[in-house]
């Protein structure tokens, strides 16, 4: 749903792309369980709002539509959340001038 495809891989890991965008996961074995809350995975885009209406025609459901979560003096820093399907946290974040 992302637009992530799978470009190589090995024992216990997968790397993903999508553009310029590499992502690597990696199989953790006998790892502490934490709380879900602490696992969150922000994904910078060039357009939150276009994005957000884009994978909301996909079918993502998201936990809040895109907002202003940090004001600097300068910059404010957009995003809007969703849960994948393990319940951990993923925004698409924006930052744009003042």
């Amino acid at each position: 749903m992302l637009g992530f495809y799978e470009v190589d891989g090995g024992q216990g890991n997968v790397v993903l792309a999508s553009g310029d965008t590499r992502l690597v996961l990696r199989t953790a074995q006998e790892l502490t369980p934490v709380n879900r809350r602490h696992i969150h995975l922000n994904l910078e885009v060039g357009d939150v709002d276009a994005v957000y209406r884009e994978l909301k025609v996909r079918g993502v459901k998201f936990t809040y539509a895109p907002r202003v979560v940090n004001h600097g003096e300068r910059l404010e820093l957009w995003a809007a959340s969703f849960r994948d399907p393990d319940g951990h946290g993923i925004a698409i974040i924006e930052w744009k001038a003042r």
